[in-house]
């Protein structure tokens, strides 16, 4: 038997504040986001280094709407490994479809870096608005260490 705690999902704590219309403001923003990367096509180069935090020097931060949208995607679940993504499996992110901002806007393809970085601050931007605009609390924290809080908020909830 494992000694991980179980999953959390969309319901659980924190996670519950935020409104259908803030985690539906959210997915728009990522359609933009996404429709804007199609146009400007940087190179992922599926080389794991996005998730692989220590040998890539990054700290993913994100918000719990984020994370609520996440959850809702799939199950939030401790990482085997306190550095690493919890679901950056064999080299894989097995979450595209919930991932954070802070991902889905992260290339190797440094010819496009000053374009991604101008993204990521706009989007960033609107990403804070969008908290303002519903009312949310808006807590932009480490995505690894906020993923085990509300991991062990759970738990310990049960």
């Amino acid at each position: 038997m494992s000694d991980a705690p179980p999953p959390v999902g969309p319901k659980g704590g924190p996670l519950e504040e935020y409104s259908a219309a803030a985690l539906a403001g959210l997915r728009e923003l990522y359609r933009e986001l996404e429709a804007e990367l199609a146009a400007l096509a940087p190179r992922c180069e599926l080389s794991g280094r996005c998730c692989n935090f220590p040998a890539s020097g990054l700290t993913l931060f994100s918000t719990d709407l984020e994370l609520a949208h996440l959850a809702a995607a799939t199950p939030l679940r401790a990482a085997r490994d306190a550095q690493l993504c919890p679901w950056w499996v064999e080299g894989l992110c097995t979450a595209r479809d919930g991932r954070p901002l802070g991902c889905r806007v992260y290339f190797c393809d440094e010819s496009k870096a000053e374009a991604l970085a101008e993204l990521s601050e706009r989007y960033h931007a609107r990403l804070k608005q969008l908290h303002v605009a519903n009312g949310a609390r808006y807590l932009y924290a480490p995505f690894v260490r906020r993923v085990a809080e509300l991991v062990e908020m759970a738990r310990t909830a049960r």
